[in-house]
């Protein structure tokens, strides 16, 4: 996981509580942090670190982006298997176990992921679920215009994207763009249909809008067309799409991603 100075230390802990509710408790945990983190947030991983039945591996960085931030994470893990949490989320409690039982049922994959389930307030209430494709063939055809994993439930093979070169040193999209590379790989990725982790709805429209966002939208679109999944005409019409989207208000964003983008 990585945590930043502007993470809200309630939600951190909601977030390390979900991983000691695990059913199957992970080996490791490793935090990639900023440097300057607030102290409320040093005293609730200084907590966890005190507390879990397993090792905690808290590293501090320079803020190089959160691509940079998981590519240290991945560099550092020492597990065949590694999963990814954000520091505001909450995993439900049979994730790992669930997503463990997959790898032994299906060795040849190399990624799993699952659906979200969001909420505005109340983990208990969730107001609408992000689905994604089950299977090889419908992942790579939703990879053309929309990211088909869920980043904050995603397990993967600590080797295999170690060998397409791990995530890339950028701020935005670092997941998608390395999904994307994944594939032009030939490396088999899936989706278990169930609800794996939950998410506040209301952080992701407000960090899905603004200037800012559109011009990475441009810089992401050139990293997956350097990865070779696709070229730029289809690069092209996702930016056609996807700046206006960033651009407009958030009350009509919120409407786009409730009709259009969630069940």
């Amino acid at each position: 996981m990585t945590t930043y100075s502007g993470d809200d230390h309630a939600e951190l802990r909601d977030c390390f509580t979900s991983l000691l509710e695990q059913k199957r408790q992970p080996d490791e945990v490793i935090i990639v942090r900023g440097y300057n983190l607030p102290s409320e947030l040093v005293k609730v991983i200084a907590e966890f670190e005190m507390n879990a039945p397993f090792s905690v591996n808290d590293i501090t960085i320079d803020e190089q982006g959160r691509g940079h931030a998981r590519r240290v994470g991945v560099e550092r893990a020492t597990s065949k298997f590694i999963a990814i949490i954000d520091a505001d989320d909450i995993a439900c409690p049979n994730r790992l176990s669930r997503q463990l039982e997959y790898f032994d049922v299906n060795p040849s994959t190399d990624v799993v992921g699952g659906y979200i389930g969001e909420f505005e307030t109340e983990s208990a209430d969730i107001t609408s679920v992000r689905e994604v494709p089950t299977e090889l063939d419908d992942i790579k055809k939703m990879s053309y215009y929309r990211c088909p994993i869920n980043h904050p439930t995603v397990m993967f093979r600590r080797d295999t994207v170690l060998d397409v070169g791990n995530y890339r040193e950028i701020e935005y999209g670092e997941d998608y763009e390395l999904w994307c590379r994944l594939l032009a790989n030939g490396k088999k990725l899936a989706n278990i249909p169930e609800t794996l982790a939950k998410v506040r709805a209301t952080d992701l429209i407000t960090r899905r809008q603004g200037r800012e966002i559109a011009r990475r939208e441009v810089q992401l679109q050139y990293a997956i067309v350097q990865s070779g999944f696709y070229g730029w005409g289809i690069a092209f019409v996702n930016l056609c799409i996807r700046i206006p989207i960033r651009l407009i208000p958030k009350q009509y964003l919120k409407r786009i991603y409730r009709k259009l983008l969630r069940s």
